[in-house]
């Protein structure tokens, strides 16, 4: 599994990988494997509070983890210990966030959608809501399509107007370097420079984790990130 904010005990934040299985909420199989998943890693499922991603930029805050599934939601965020953030991904890039001063903790689903609605900005704002200060927010960009993968057609190339220089054209495709929208974007929300790290891997190139351009499946599997904290 992918483990971030290592150097944070405090914090539990991992990404499952395709072994662990369909993470995909709502699919055959995903309660089975996310149960299996998530008491392997020492939670209780029932602790767990998961986003059913819509590709928006809704943020919703968790005070508590009566409710299970937060519909039409890509990020989570919670100043509560105990409770657990999750979202599914297959491509898609997870952003998390971790203001230690004020111990928030959030998550955020940023495919390209979401990415262009500004679901940084917007989750920032909530964690800022809760008390946080983006001078210390400590941000991992995970897995996630790569630039050498992630073509968009003609059709889209005007909605990344402001990003071009996030554009390359190889063969006479447009290759977009998502993660380096999103490291910008974290930056122009006042995110300092050092206090993000971000992960090389492509999920495309990567086989161990799932990747909706690479399968082609008609039915989408998807691994989870889950986040929350532990003291």
């Amino acid at each position: 599994m992918f483990k971030f904010f290592e150097e944070n005990p405090e914090i539990l934040a991992v990404m499952s990988e395709k072994k662990d299985g369909q993470m995909k909420l709502f699919e055959r199989g995903s309660v089975k494997n996310r149960k299996k998943f998530f008491k392997k890693l020492g939670m209780n499922p029932k602790d767990v509070v998961s986003a059913d991603v819509c590709h928006g930029k809704k943020v919703v805050t968790i005070r508590n983890n009566k409710k299970k599934i937060i519909s039409k939601t890509d990020a989570l965020v919670t100043n509560q210990a105990g409770i657990f953030l999750s979202i599914t991904v297959a491509d898609c890039v997870p952003v998390l966030m971790f203001s230690k001063n004020k111990k928030i903790i959030a998550v955020a689903h940023a495919g390209w959608r979401s990415t262009l609605k500004n679901i940084i900005y917007s989750t920032i704002e909530k964690i800022e809501k809760l008390g946080g200060n983006v001078n210390d927010l400590k941000v991992e960009i995970g897995p996630g399509i790569g630039q050498c993968h992630f073509e968009i057609g003609k059709d889209v190339i005007n909605k990344f107007g402001k990003y071009k220089k996030f554009i390359k054209i190889k063969n006479e495709k447009y290759l977009v370097d998502l993660k380096e929208i999103i490291k910008f974007q974290l930056e122009k929300n006042g995110v300092r420079k050092e206090n993000i790290k971000t992960s090389k891997s492509c999920t495309y190139c990567d086989e161990k984790y799932f990747s909706a351009r690479r399968d082609k499946n008609k039915r989408v599997e998807a691994g989870v990130v889950v986040i929350g904290k532990i003291k």
